[in-house]
């Protein structure tokens, strides 16, 4: 009975855990104050280090911050089996406290929720046809069309560095590079690992959120194995962090004053935030 006990339990908490689709959002804006989602709402830390709820029940995983500090994201909720819908709006908390939806309830799943930008505010997504996917930028003025003629095979995430002016796409288990003129490249493709921190995360969640510096290195949080690696320019990667037991890595920054903010999911679905000063001094912020 013991045994069963225990094997009952330890299914139902990995299911748990297989299921879990962390999120990925973490930004800073001009002011150094820091901005993440744990899913239920977004949160923000002061520069004082205070915290506080920025943005109510909101179920965003990316969020993306402009030059003026307007916050963005979006909203997704599922109205239950009786319906069987899921709907969608994309919203704006303004730099003067403002909140405003700037993409009304949909039902469903935007194809271009405006939260991958580069530098020039045009907006990048995966349009999806049968078994391939293909890159979509729309620009400032709305014009839409192929960033690149390359076929990609599960797309996850998307990150626009404006260090170096790339999109970084997380493909399953590979990181690629897109250039400005479509160009495609493998930057990284044996980021799995043998040891999992968090048992039974499927192949598509395994790699999370991406981040850069003034260095153009690249950042990935390796949520399946529990750390965070940089991928300098040459294409060299080294483990920079490892998260302790029942947590891993899903999103991050590097802040001007040489801090490192890492995004934490754990196996009981909570976030925590790190900051990693230069003199090595570790702050947690959340749960």
């Amino acid at each position: 009975m013991y045994r069963f006990l225990v094997f009952f339990f330890c299914l139902i908490f990995n299911s748990a855990v297989i299921e879990a689709h962390p999120g990925v959002g973490i930004v800073m804006d001009s002011k150094g104050n820091v901005f993440y989602t744990d899913l239920d709402h977004v949160w923000k830390i002061s520069t004082s280090g205070e915290q506080s709820i920025a943005v109510r029940n909101v179920h965003t995983h990316e969020l993306y911050i402009d030059e003026e500090d307007n916050l963005y994201g979006e909203h997704q909720w599922y109205e239950g089996e009786a319906t069987d819908k899921w709907g969608n709006y994309v919203w704006c908390l303004g730099n003067d406290g403002v909140f405003e939806k700037t993409i009304q309830d949909i039902e469903g799943f935007l194809d271009n929720n405006t939260l991958v930008r580069d530098t020039e505010n045009s907006t990048y997504w995966v349009d999806k046809s049968g078994d391939r996917e293909m890159l979509k930028k729309q620009t400032l003025n709305g014009q839409s069309y192929f960033a690149t003629e390359h076929y990609f095979d599960d797309v996850r995430w998307m990150y626009f560095s404006k260090y170096d002016n790339n999109l970084y796409v997380v493909d399953h288990l590979k990181i690629k590079k897109v250039t400005p003129k479509g160009d495609v490249t493998v930057i990284a493709e044996n980021l799995k690992d043998s040891k999992i921190s968090i048992g039974g995360v499927a192949d598509r969640h395994y790699i999370s959120g991406m981040w850069s510096d003034e260095k153009k290195d690249l950042y990935v949080a390796i949520y399946g194995a529990g750390k965070v690696m940089k991928i300098n320019t040459t294409g060299e990667m080294t483990t920079i962090f490892e998260s302790k037991t029942f947590w891993s890595p899903t999103g991050g920054l590097n802040a001007p004053d040489g801090s490192q903010w890492i995004m934490e999911f754990s196996r009981r679905n909570k976030t925590r935030v790190r900051k990693i000063s230069v003199d090595g001094k570790h702050t947690l912020y959340g749960s």
